[in-house]
């Protein structure tokens, strides 16, 4: 977790309700909003609220199509948070938000005994970062692409005043591929993928490691196209 005081129950990492989706990653430290209106997972958003609000929300694997209403695979690793916005609409649906608290592992799921899934989870400590130049790096790198996308930077400029440096990092995870669309950068995988990857990164060391080189990557094409239109 990021925080000691988000450290979860035992009772919950024991049975974490989970909200598994084909199109989302939830990171620490961001917040997610969703519309929830599938039956099962308005009964999970009713248990949370009469309880700790504590729900995870991992990534379906590839193939979850063909077992979507049942127990497709998840992602080992995935976000956990805390419900901390509810709004029911009179169609019956609700819009929540959900503020990301840490990762877990997961451990094993748990035999049916309600509509949505439930798994035991063991929680992945989130340390600060031990190497500051590989931070600074990074910092300079985002700097020098603002510089060559000012219509499409300011977004990134808000990000580099995050104070603690992991949620810098996964808050730059979440927008990287956006800018390396703008690049061209060869991608390899999805959006979604990517940021599972870093989701999955061990430490926050490993995460900013992995984002110099896609930005550095994504800064070598920019200023490769700014430098032709120059001539």
């Amino acid at each position: 977790m990021l925080k000691p005081e988000n450290q979860l129950p035992s009772e919950v990492l024991a049975a974490l309700p989970i909200f598994p989706l084909p199109n989302v990653v939830l990171l620490p430290g961001m917040v997610l909003p969703l519309n929830v209106f599938e039956p099962r997972y308005l009964e999970l958003v009713d248990h949370i609220r009469g309880g700790a609000g504590y729900l995870g929300i991992p990534l379906l694997r590839p193939g979850y199509e063909a077992d979507y209403a049942g127990r497709p695979p998840i992602e080992e690793i995935f976000g956990v948070g805390r419900l901390i916005a509810h709004q029911r609409l009179p169609d019956g649906r609700r819009l929540i938000r959900v503020e990301g608290l840490g990762r877990v592992r997961l451990g094993h799921e748990l035999p049916p005994r309600r509509a949505f899934r439930e798994v035991a989870v063991t929680p992945l400590h989130e340390p600060p970062p031990r190497d500051l130049n590989a931070l600074a790096l990074l910092r300079a790198q985002i700097e020098r692409l603002i510089e060559l996308i000012p219509t499409d930077g300011e977004q990134l400029r808000t990000l580099l005043s995050i104070a603690d440096p992991r949620v810098l990092a996964y808050a730059l995870i979440a927008s990287l591929p956006a800018i390396e669309a703008l690049a061209d950068a060869p991608g390899g995988c999805s959006a979604l993928q990517h940021i599972q990857r870093g989701l999955d990164a061990e430490t926050v060391d490993d995460r900013v490691q992995r984002l110099i080189e896609r930005s550095g990557r994504a800064l070598s094409l920019l200023a490769r196209g700014t430098q032709s239109r120059l001539h």
